[in-house]
């Protein structure tokens, strides 16, 4: 009978340990799974873009033109730019401007420079980049006749890009009709007509009651 009380009393204590075992084991489980959650989570949250900055380097690499920025509280950035900034380092650099951004695929860098690559990665690139507090120009100081290189609609203003006689490239503001007569005025010697107009000058692209004086081109005329 003893021998009987002994073995019952062993087995309800080896119960008790394995209960014991797997219920901590069940709560150890349970937080990694909050924590891995938790993780996954935090992941997917998207840092916040600057929207105003201090350019510091333009590179031109295999994916993208890489700029690299400092925003007001002296904080770096290395972003993903249009391949065209890289040719513009001297309207840019060390030049405080107000960025506008777009989600498009670029090859990703798997690719490892290979074209074609059907490899993409789901960005946000810099669009346009606008020099802030640069000096208003005037009709006598801005080209007269140019050939047409690419025409983009903005958030502030339709953006052209023009190479003069000499052969200097210019980036001029424009009204928004001009955007929507791109095919005309494509890689044709046009002549400008300019005037002053009042453009936002938030730093962002929603309205704050601010606004800047500029001169843009009001009208095109193809030269014949």
């Amino acid at each position: 009978m003893k021998s009987l009380i002994r073995i019952i009393a062993s087995t309800a204590c080896s119960l008790m340990v394995i209960s014991s075992i797997h219920s901590t084991s069940f709560a150890v489980k349970s937080h990694l799974d909050v924590a891995t959650a938790a993780s996954v989570k935090a992941s997917k949250k998207k840092s916040t873009l600057p929207t105003v900055g201090t350019v510091k380097k333009l590179v031109n690499g295999d994916l993208a033109c890489y700029v690299t920025l400092v925003d007001d509280k002296g904080k770096s950035y290395n972003l993903y730019g249009d391949f065209r900034f890289c040719g513009q380092e001297k309207t840019y650099l060390n030049k405080k401007v107000r960025l506008t951004y777009k989600l498009t695929n670029i090859d990703s860098p798997q690719c490892q420079g290979r074209v074609p690559c059907n490899k993409k990665q789901r960005v946000n690139l810099v669009s346009k980049m606008e020099v802030i507090g640069a000096k208003v120009g005037t009709s006598t100081t801005l080209p007269k006749i140019g050939t047409v290189k690419r025409i983009t609609n903005g958030d502030l203003l339709c953006y052209v890009s023009i190479v003069d006689e000499k052969g200097k490239q210019h980036e001029l503001g424009a009204d928004f009709g001009i955007c929507e007569q791109e095919k005309a005025y494509l890689n044709k010697k046009v002549r400008f007509t300019y005037g002053l107009a009042n453009v936002n000058d938030c730093q962002s692209a929603e309205p704050c009651g601010k606004t800047r004086q500029q001169q843009i081109i009001e009208k095109m005329e193809l030269v014949r």
